[in-house]
């Protein structure tokens, strides 16, 4: 009798515990991603864009990695690699987008929240740094010595102090200055300085990128750079 009533309460306790399952971490997770859970758009997307124009090129680092856009009206706007590839699949050059963000003082520069490409109606969520992993090392090219030469289209801008840290030139390289130049030297940079430049960087189907280690004004002497050089000779 004992013995029957034992399997009657354990046959109760394993259809309450098939009922209500406990929740894993996955399943946890998959929860908070239910399509019951709203996903509420950033403030900033109840404001005006702060940008809204045509899409010139991907804005690269020395090693060709893709790091933002540069807008035909000089606008520029900075994502984490790791989001590169989402960036250059739903973002293309000759594409119109709409910015909604926010706008750094009087400067060119642009912090993104969403960016909603117009032409074909898909939009772009920039991801927090950590967000993402980091791509394969292995994926990533190497730098070389390379030279370039040309007028200064565009200046470049460092996004995280707001100061210019570069150029476009005429025949499309991007020119970054290293990190430890002189802090006055990129008063130096003017647009339509015709400069040559020498360094090291990449080229990639995206575009010419270098890091300058000398640049001067066309026909003249170079100017090495590092922290003690404040301006061009």
């Amino acid at each position: 009798m004992r013995a029957k009533r034992r399997h009657v309460i354990f046959a109760a306790i394993l259809m309450v515990g098939l009922a209500y399952p406990p929740l894993s971490p996955a399943r946890d997770r998959a929860a908070d991603h239910s399509p019951s859970v709203p996903v509420l758009d950033p403030p900033s997307m109840g404001k005006p864009p702060v940008a809204d124009g045509v899409v010139d090129r991907y804005l690269l680092n020395p090693r060709g990695d893709v790091s933002g856009l540069l807008l035909r009206d000089g606008s520029q706007m900075h994502v984490t690699l790791r989001a590169a590839q989402d960036l250059t699949t739903a973002i293309q050059p000759g594409d119109h987008v709409r910015v909604h963000g926010r706008r750094v003082s009087d400067s060119p520069l642009v912090k993104p929240d969403v960016i909603i490409n117009v032409t074909d109606g898909r939009s772009f969520t920039v991801p927090y740094r950590l967000d993402l992993p980091m791509p394969p090392r292995e994926e990533r090219p190497t730098v070389t010595e390379m030279n370039a030469a040309g007028t200064i289209r565009v200046l470049l801008y460092d996004h995280l102090k707001d100061v210019v840290n570069g150029a476009l030139l005429s025949d499309g390289t991007q020119v970054r200055l290293p990190p430890d130049v002189g802090e006055h030297f990129h008063a130096s940079l003017q647009q339509n300085m015709d400069v040559e430049v020498r360094g090291y960087g990449t080229t990639t189907p995206y575009g010419s990128a270098l890091e300058a280690s000398a640049i001067g004004r066309k026909g003249q002497p170079l100017t090495h750079l590092d922290a003690s050089t404040q301006h061009l000779r």
